[in-house]
């Protein structure tokens, strides 16, 4: 079992926003990330992420904390630079102790469930950061709600 998690986030689990102390408040590592997608503001007030298939790594398993441990296969590799064609998402890679504990917590967060039904889903994707490529998980929605907002800067909240 892994003893730290690594998240990819873009929306209100960052530094400053209004679920980081709550969920984030652990965390042993945040530093600058970005991963290729699409970033949405919704009417309801947070973002949204949409990732390609071919950008997943592994998909979330039934057990958070055995995901963990799933996500190490991944340290080392390195992922292609991302497509010209791709947008990308700016955001922060946040590494989280006792991932038993908290990864099922952030899940219940993002609305993640284990039939798939959920808001969200979580996915391992390529990312990079100012220290290298790393495999993270993100949460990211197959289907944007009505109202939702392009943001083509990759940055939430807009930049206006």
């Amino acid at each position: 079992m892994a003893g730290y998690v690594d998240l990819f986030v873009y929306g209100t689990l960052k530094r400053g926003f209004a679920n980081h102390r709550a969920f984030c408040a652990q965390a042993v590592r945040i530093r600058p990330a970005f991963i290729a997608g699409s970033l949405h503001d919704l009417p309801v007030g947070y973002p949204a992420v949409q990732i390609s298939d071919r950008s997943i790594l592994l998909r979330s398993g039934r057990d958070p904390s055995c995901d963990a441990g799933r996500q190490r296969r991944f340290r080392g590799l390195a992922p292609p630079a991302p497509e010209a064609a791709q947008g990308l998402v700016h955001g922060e890679w946040i590494r989280l102790p006792d991932p038993a504990r908290t990864l099922p917590r952030v899940d219940a967060l993002e609305g993640v469930r284990p039939d798939g039904r959920g808001e969200y889903r979580r996915a391992l994707v390529p990312a990079w950061t100012a220290e290298g490529p790393a495999a993270l998980w993100v949460y990211w929605m197959p289907r944007l709600p009505p109202g939702a907002r392009d943001l083509p800067d990759g940055t939430w909240p807009a930049r206006l």
